[in-house]
């Protein structure tokens, strides 16, 4: 296995990849700063209840369906990629949104169920124009840089993101709580008021990159040529780990309502989820480069099941219990995130060319639908299991690991580790 090569971030630090940098930053921040980290808390802190905080969570990712109408709204923007993501990027700053609710509950001048309504309401626009966003600029890699460039720029753009998060958000969940204490929910809104400001970093920096001209999507009778039967056999497979993905409850979640940690824990778990996914990104985004991504695919799916299992083990009297869920959480986003570089590396070389828009759309969208219907029965358990709250989290934990295993059984890998596309010299 290729390990990071210093020559390599050398290359990404290069004045041409600026743009791809400033994402990197500007991201970093939206995550740590206007995502599920602190809204999850938020939401509960204000009544919310459990399940609900679930569905508007998935609600970004199940409402990624929309990828499927890219390929008609690029023929009506006659091919301008640019614009598209540009307006996604825009909603990444949804971090002044969620400070003024905030603000405006503490003024009294909305009651607490208006609060959640609208803090649910922004998750779900924002997050899913910013998870749209996310889908562009993977896709604007992948038809604007040639195919060593883009090995290179989209797994370090990843683990950039990750270090800065991890690096924003150890500090955050004492921060937090010690303002809870002190100065109540304004410690919220002033944390989302820092995201806002930071996070337009991304907008700036979307309208920064290199301009690709008109991105041809096929129309008319050309959009009937059947996608590559090969793709559609790794778009299911992935779609049924997709649904395992949306079975597992949030675990700032499980650790407030089952394990009665506190607010700061929870950005603690998110924290730790960013420090796993940063090793996740360099180990996965090195090897990628000559290796084979259908087997680092597979392998993601085994350590997310491992990890389904080890959350499952941290149940009420443990006495380990919350520095389990933290293994647990970097095993997740580790693992989840070897596994995202590993599915988009494996469907761009699945893809022709030609047919990259469409396949990215069919992709994004099934299996979006997918986690939707995890997400759902999610939702289904939490409610039906709430006099045993334990007792429902876990049979979620091990569903999702059931799903990550069919997935795993289901993945067509290649005779070896070494990629049969990418030439041994590949440096």
């Amino acid at each position: 296995m290729r390990l990071p090569h210093f020559e390599r971030w050398r290359a990404f630090a290069a004045a041409r990849y600026r743009p791809f940098q400033a994402i990197a930053v500007g991201q970093a921040c939206t995550i740590s700063y206007a995502s599920d980290a602190l809204f999850v808390p938020l939401l509960l802190k204000l009544g919310a209840a459990p399940e609900l905080v679930t569905v508007v969570g998935a609600i970004p990712i199940a409402g990624s369906v929309t990828q499927a109408l890219a390929p008609q709204i690029l023929r009506r923007l006659r091919g301008n990629l640019r614009r598209l993501t540009l307006a996604l990027a825009v909603f990444e700053m949804r971090g002044f949104v969620h400070a003024a609710v905030v603000a405006a509950y503490m003024i009294g001048l909305i009651t607490a169920p208006v609060a959640i309504l609208l803090v649910s309401a922004t998750v779900a626009i924002g997050q899913t124009a910013g998870a749209l966003s996310g889908s562009n600029i993977t896709l604007w890699t992948a038809v604007v840089l040639h195919e060593e460039e883009r090995r290179l720029v989209g797994p370090r753009m990843g683990a950039a993101t990750m270090a800065l998060s991890t690096l924003l958000l150890l500090p955050t969940g004492v921060l937090l709580d010690a303002g809870l204490r002190t100065i109540g929910l304004w410690s919220y809104s002033a944390l989302f008021l820092a995201g806002g400001l930071a996070s337009a970093l991304t907008p700036y920096a979307v309208s920064q990159l290199p301009r690709p001209g008109r991105v041809l999507v096929r129309s008319g009778e050309a959009t009937t040529v059947p996608l590559p039967e090969e793709f559609r056999r790794f778009s299911t497979a992935s779609a049924i780990a997709s649904v395992g993905q949306g079975l597992i409850p949030y675990l700032s979640l499980y650790s407030i309502n089952v394990l009665h940690a506190s607010a700061g824990y929870a950005v603690t778990l998110s924290a730790a989820g960013s420090g796993g996914a940063l090793i996740g990104s360099m180990a996965a985004g090195s090897f990628l480069l000559g290796g084979s991504s259908s087997r680092v695919f597979r392998a993601s799916l085994v350590l997310r099941a491992l990890a389904a299992l080890i959350c499952a083990s941290a149940f009420p009297g443990n006495p380990l219990a919350l520095p389990i869920l933290v293994i647990g959480s970097a095993l997740f986003s580790g693992a989840g995130n070897a596994g995202v570089l590993a599915a988009n590396e494996r469907l761009y070389r699945l893809a022709p060319a030609d047919l990259r828009v469409r396949c990215q759309s069919f992709y994004v969208s099934q299996n979006s639908v997918a986690f939707a219907i995890g997400a759902g029965t999610c939702a289904l358990v939490l409610t039906l299991g709430a006099p045993v709250s334990w007792a429902a989290y876990s049979a979620l934990f091990i569903g999702s690991g059931v799903c990550r295993s069919v997935s795993a059984w289901r993945t067509e890998v290649a005779a070896s580790w070494h990629s049969p596309i990418v030439p041994p010299d590949n440096p």
